[in-house]
């Protein structure tokens, strides 16, 4: 168990529903809640997470058939203090929202260093996007001074995954308005407002840090 582990099974109550996303910090959590052998009702919008509660002996099912949580925790590739989040690199960001609304607190796990001032412009966004409209996206991002990757994955739901760079993401939140309206985009991995805490290690100790606190 981690310092990080440690601290969000300690905001567990038995007999709740609980959400476990993706990443190192959620998979040292799921090993903590077998250990602990709590009752709690648990999904996951992760397919390696879930199969990874199956060789503990927890019955994990998936997040989309959950109709409330009482927590969802996740992890991230990047966040800001403003509780933005990319969530990218795994492609599933449309069930990850789906826990995150469904959740009555959405918790990010968060590597020591990892919350930053800004979003890291290495991480790319990445949208789900219908096939027939991946050609016409590229040139509209192309518009946007965004340069964009179609990977060769695909996501869950057999859409096109799409990754998109700029030199900075200052203005992220504007871009992201104007393609998750843009016509065969089912998703994005921007978190613009879902996140509600995020549990962290700072100076040694775990910590969760709520939107307006501090961050030092």
């Amino acid at each position: 168990m981690t310092l990080i582990s440690d601290f969000a099974l300690k905001k567990i109550r038995p007999g709740q529903k609980v959400s476990l996303g993706g990443g190192s910090n959620v998979a040292d959590l799921t090993r903590a809640i077998a250990k602990a052998n709590l009752a709690l009702d648990l999904y996951s919008p992760a397919p390696a997470t879930r199969q990874l509660g199956a060789s503990l002996g927890l019955t994990i099912k998936p997040a989309e058939e959950a109709d409330q949580l009482d927590l969802a925790f996740d992890g991230a590739d990047s966040v800001d203090f403003s509780l933005r989040a990319l969530k990218s690199k795994g492609g599933i960001h449309l069930f990850e929202k789906i826990a995150a609304q469904e959740a009555d607190e959405y918790i990010l796990l968060l590597p020591e260093g990892r919350l930053r001032e800004k979003l890291d412009p290495e991480i790319q966004l990445c949208l789900e996007v219908a096939a027939p409209a991946v050609k016409s996206l590229l040139n509209f991002a192309k518009g946007l001074a965004l340069k964009a990757s179609v990977r060769e994955d695909e996501s869950i739901l057999g859409n096109k995954l799409v990754d998109l760079y700029a030199e900075n993401w200052d203005k992220i939140e504007e871009a992201n308005q104007q393609l998750v309206a843009f016509n065969g985009v089912v998703a994005s991995s921007l978190f613009a407002g879902e996140v509600t805490s995020v549990i962290t290690v700072q100076n040694g100790q775990a910590v969760e840090i709520g939107k307006g606190e501090n961050h030092d």
